[in-house]
């Protein structure tokens, strides 16, 4: 239907609806009907007095042409019509100012790039990765190896992508994980958390065993730095996968708790490692990292040792300190060092409230001598600063997540409020305007850091981590955009993963897409998916337009639950958008603002499988087996549906529409009816299964019993029958490899198709029916017609055709299969008489479709249709790795685009070039709704999962390049008399092996059966439960208590003593809520009598000292 004709105000405009398809010579197609680039704001004003001044406020079709031509503002009659629909969004030909205004807001936020940045998918959406970390206790600290530092200067800083090419998470790029346990234990680990080596890091001068405090891993030169408790900082070299303890300085005034460290990747500026201690004090160790600095290995010291008054005194040249004494009056929480800005940043806890009065210096930033604090309620636990955003993330025991510029230090600018414990860990992602904060409680929050709002709620570590593990140390990679999490368990959670495009193009949808159609009104393409979006997209720029989320939902026990969209279409005029879901709901969408204009269904719970929307009426059929029409007219929508007659007797699988004479309904049971579409009468029905039988149109009792029972069921006599049937051109012949194929298995319709051109006669094959069984068939929809022919459209077992399209004028046939297969047919001399047929040229044909060229071997897709004259399979290829769910064609650029089960929609020249995947991260080619597309010479690539799996076929059609290798074959030549001898000889050997029996015992005598025993034990196994016992089952031996062998004497005598005999009695005051046994100091011993005694470092107070105990008893 190529014009629609509807009255407007003035009597004696028209106006006609015309599509690119439409045949007319007299349209500008390169004229744009935007008014966004055309119109200016005097031209808006005098357009609003205009307005104002006409009759009701609303101007009809031709009143708003001479409005616009009042301002300089022309059109052509096409470009007209297509502005006039767009705006007139009530769809009653008359416009007033809010429509006017309102087409140019929709039309200014189409172009708004924060549209672009919506996700489809949540933050955090992928499972995480667990394993063991192997420490004998949980680990403490947890440190990277990097291969580039997270700080860059600002010249050199690039425009960040979202996407990466795969070599990023190589080893080479990723670096190194170190874990560390309170005992000294050190694991190295790859980025993909498997086990490298191990190591230990303890004291060279005390005995007892060390207590790690912190860890850090100076990257630049390759160096992990370990503190403990003995006040010592140990540097140990890691170059060739050795640990070698490098440097030692012991005597610092006090146990570093944290450790920092910042570095350039060009070493031009010095390296700062940070050093966070228990009393409040912050230093800095800063070095050249050239030639690994003051850890080079140099001839004779293989270790240097000494303590940090000799640094303070510059025993080591290289090595330059700085000390902030008293920074905080509490231990340093967490401590970084700026590199850009030259700026210590430096945080602490303040629990007593009572003394700060809630106004504590949680965080001091220091530049050169000047200090800002910043002053948050009991301290700042954890922060982060962004450089490249020149923000701060704090988070601390008061729940709360602070976002401050980094030069405001008076008042946040943002106060993130959801958490209901203690912040533990925050970070920020700048390139995707996200922060990421845990509480104690191991809750993730992920939040927007433009908007402020929460975007996700993560739990999974609640349900990973027992709850009796608290101490969990938090790091993340930004280069991987991974958050290590580390415990008992290493936990590995990706954030935002970049794109590999080695892998994929990217996806359209979160969720397989469903349904995909192309508005030719306002030239874009809508992708419907299982996920319950609907987005609208711009194919000739790649851009997303508009994304509508959560379309259709259900409440179940107090929770929104999605539901998926299955079928969708649009109206006449192609203004609206008509959705159905799985849940038998249908909305009508104004999807340029993303309305809902209004809410029908079907029957509750029956699956929507196909939607039509012709003049007027709406019809809607799925499993509730039967057609229901709703009223489209002003006034009557709102009226209760119209249930057409319930002839079938299973499901709907599929229906299309003959605009102006009938519709086709088909189901899962192999049933065929078709339909009057002005009556809602039925008039023919067939079964796939044996098509050339009349089925009477007759309902009865006996009659739909019979049907239940035998839906489902092949009939080998049916489809024998049907392999015999006659088609058009010739015999029909069942290629080889699916011969018995379907033979005993139901036969479901997968797909209709009506061909629009073809006339209502019983010659012309009109409708395309596909069968599970990858079978097509030609039906006539004459009153006298039925099943002309049939061919089949697929090339591999197992596989059918899943969705069909074809073009304006019917000359090829579009198909997807269940495997991912794109096939094009020929179909202009197919099921036509032979008055009608055409002359075909091959040689055009081979130009635009490569798949047609000469080959040296015949591929499978040419081999099963070799013997098959009609229709010409002019391509086919692998445009998919799952399932194709929707096809359609754009006419004017010849552009196929498929929607799958693999989560993309993609674009394809007729030819079979690959043009793109909505929704990629690469950069988009340019296409023009009015030029071809594809007629350039360049080479085009092949989709990333394709090119992996692809064949022969498939990589000459998407490239478009067939290389002639030529075949040299061997020359025949006389076998010589050796080789003729030898063939004798070999024929002789394997005579008189395999002529004669060979003899018994064939075993030997070295080998006899074991006996049976003569008692049959049979078992009988218990089925009363939901599972068999097998164990109560099995016959075992009793055991028996073995005798215990006798004690020695020594042993008995040591496991009698008492160990406290060895200890004197206490003296003085015993605090028994601080300390089970308060042991008393010794008495000295005789000089002849040595004593050991355990030196061991103190943190600050006595909690911290250990019980001494003398090897020899007190005198």
């Amino acid at each position: 239907m190529s014009g629609i004709y509807f009255a407007s105000g003035d009597s004696n405009a028209n106006v006609e609806y015309q599509t690119i398809s439409t045949a007319t010579n007299e349209i500008s197609p390169e004229q744009t009907e935007r008014l966004h680039d055309l119109i200016s704001k005097a031209q808006l004003e005098k357009l609003h007095e205009s307005f104002n001044a006409s009759p009701n406020q609303v101007v009809g079709f031709t009143e708003l042409r001479r409005l616009l031509e009042d301002v300089d503002v022309t059109f052509s009659d096409y470009t007209y019509n297509r502005l006039f629909l767009k705006i007139n969004q009530n769809r009653d030909f008359m416009i007033d100012w809010n429509e006017f205004v309102s087409y140019l807001i929709f039309g200014f936020q189409e172009e708004d790039p924060s549209s672009q940045k919506e996700a489809l998918i949540m933050p955090i959406s992928t499972a995480p990765s667990v394993r063991k970390t192997e420490h004998r206790s949980a680990v403490c600290c947890l440190a990277l190896l990097k291969v580039k530092s997270d700080q860059t200067p600002l010249e050199e800083i690039t425009e960040t992508t979202n996407y990466s090419f795969g070599g990023e998470d190589s080893p080479e790029n990723s670096g190194m994980w170190v874990t560390a346990s309170h005992e000294g234990q050190l694991r190295f680990w790859s980025a993909h958390m498997e086990p490298l080596r191990s190591a230990v890091s303890e004291s060279i001068h005390l005995k007892m065993p060390t207590w790690i405090l912190a860890l850090q891993a100076l990257s630049d030169v390759s160096i992990v730095c370990t503190s403990s408790t003995e006040r010592e900082l140990r540097f140990h070299e890691t170059i060739a996968s050795t640990f070698t303890l490098r440097m030692v300085i012991r005597s610092l005034p006090y146990a570093v708790y944290c450790m920092s460290y910042a570095f350039y990747n060009n070493g031009k500026v010095h390296s700062k490692l940070v050093l966070g201690d228990y009393a409040g004090n912050v230093r800095i160790l800063s070095y050249s990292p050239y030639l690994r600095g003051p850890f080079q290995a140099k001839p004779g010291a293989a270790l240097i040792e000494l303590v940090w008054a000799d640094v303070l005194r510059g025993r080591i040249p290289l090595l330059v300190p700085r000390e902030y004494i008293n920074l905080h009056n509490e231990l340093i929480s967490c401590v970084y060092y700026s590199l850009h800005m030259n700026t210590l940043f430096a945080s602490a806890e303040y629990r007593n409230t009572k003394k700060y009065r809630g106004r504590c210096p949680g965080l001091i930033m220091v530049s050169n001598d000047d200090r800002n604090n910043f002053r948050i309620p009991l301290g700042v636990t954890v922060f982060y600063v962004s450089e490249i955003k020149n923000i701060l993330v704090t988070g601390g025991p008061d729940t709360f997540v602070r976002i401050w510029d980094v030069y405001v230090s008076s008042e946040p600018s943002a106060i993130l409020t959801g958490h209901n414990g203690g912040i533990v860990a925050v970070f920020v992602q700048p390139e995707e305007n996200k922060v990421y904060s845990v509480d104690y409680h191991k809750i993730i929050k992920v939040w927007d850091l433009q908007e402020h709002t929460l975007l996700q709620t993560y739990g999974d570590l609640v349900r990973i981590i027992h709850h009796s593990e608290m101490d969990i140390k938090y790091y993340y990679h930004s280069h991987l955009r991974e958050l290590m999490v580390a415990g008992r368990k290493l936990i590995s959670i990706k954030c935002c993963p970049r794109v590999r495009v080695d892998l994929t193009d990217g996806n359209t949808h979160a969720a397989p897409v469903s349904v995909v159609l192309y508005n030719r009104l306002f030239r874009n393409i809508v992708t419907c998916g299982l996920d319950s979006y609907i987005i609208v997209w711009d194919p000739w720029s790649g851009r997303r337009k508009i994304i509508m989320k959560n379309c259709h939902t259900k409440m179940i026990y107090g929770e929104t639950i999605d539901i998926e969209i299955t079928a969708a279409c649009f109206d006449p005029l192609e203004q609206f958008l008509l959705t159905g879901a799985r849940d038998g709901s249908l909305k009508i969408w104004n999807y340029n603002n993303s309305v809902v204009i209004r809410n029908m269904s079907i029957q509750p719970d029956q699956e929507v499988t196909a939607v039509i929307w012709v003049v007027d009426r709406i019809l809607a059929m799925g499993w509730d087996r039967q057609v229901t029409e709703f009223n489209d007219v002003v006034g009557r929508e709102y009226g209760d549906p119209k249930k057409w007659s319930k002839f079938h007797t299973d499901d709907i699988t599929c229906a299309d529409v003959k605009l102006g004479e009938g519709v086709v309904t088909a189901t899962y049971s192999g049933e065929i009816i078709f339909w009057k579409l002005e009556t809602g009468q039925p008039y023919r029905r067939y079964n796939v299964m044996d098509p050339k039988r009349f089925i009477e149109l007759k309902l009865s009792r006996d009659e739909e019993k019979h049907e239940r029972r035998s839906k489902r069921m092949s009939s080998l006599s049916a489809i024998a029958r049907m392999s015999r049937m006659p088609t058009v051109g010739g015999s029909f012949n069942k290629p080889d490899e699916i011969k018995d194929y379907g033979a005993n298995i139901p036969v479901s319709v997968q797909a209709v198709l009506f061909l629009q051109k073809r006339p209502m006669t019983k010659d012309h094959g009109s409708v395309f029916i596909s069968l599970d069984t990858g079978i097509i068939q030609v039906y006539s929809h004459h009153q006298h017609g039925g099943i002309l022919s049939q061919f089949y459209a697929v090339h591999k077992l197992g596989d059918c055709v899943l969705t069909m399209a074809t073009d304006r004028k019917n000359r090829f046939l579009y198909t997807g299969t269940a495997f991912g297969y794109i096939k094009v047919w020929h179909i202009v001399n197919y099921c036509v008489p032979e008055a009608e047929k055409i002359h075909v040229c091959m040689p055009r044909l081979r130009l635009e479709f490569i798949f047609l060229r000469k080959e040296v071997f015949m591929p499978r897709a040419k081999r099963i249709v070799r013997n098959q004259p009609e229709p010409m399979l002019v391509s086919s290829y692998k445009g998919h790795l799952k399932a194709i769910n929707s096809i359609g064609f754009i006419n004017l650029p010849k552009i196929i685009f498929t929607g799958s089960h693999d989560y993309s929609c993609r674009l394809w020249t007729q030819g079979g070039r690959y043009l793109g995947t909505l929704g990629t991260v690469l950069p988009w080619s340019k296409l023009s709704p009015f030029e071809r597309a594809g007629e350039d010479n360049r080479a085009y690539r092949l989709p990333p999962d394709i090119k992996k799996v692809a064949s022969s076929t498939t990589l000459k059609v998407i490239t478009g390049v067939q290389y002639h290798t030529p075949v040299k074959r061997a020359r025949v030549s006389e076998k010589r008399e050796d080789d003729r001898e030898m063939e004798e000889s070999t024929a002789n050997d394997l005579k008189s092996m395999f002529d004669k029996p060979l003899r018994e015992p064939i075993l030997g005598n070295h080998f006899t059966l074991p006996g049976r025993s003569a008692i049959e034990q049979r078992i009988e196994l218990d089925t009363t439960q939901l599972y068999i016992p097998v164990y109560t089952h099995l016959r075992v031996h009793p055991s028996t208590m073995m005798d215990n062998l006798p004690t020695p004497p020594i042993i008995g005598q040591v496991k009698a003593e008492n160990y406290l005999k060895h200890y004197m009695p206490v003296e003085g005051k015993v605090d028994p809520n601080t300390s089970a046994i308060n042991i008393r100091e010794p008495q000295p011993l005789q000089p002849q009598q040595p004593q050991v005694r355990y030196k061991g470092g103190a943190v600050s107070s006595s909690s911290q000292q250990k019980p001494r105990k003398s090897k020899t008893k007190p005198s």
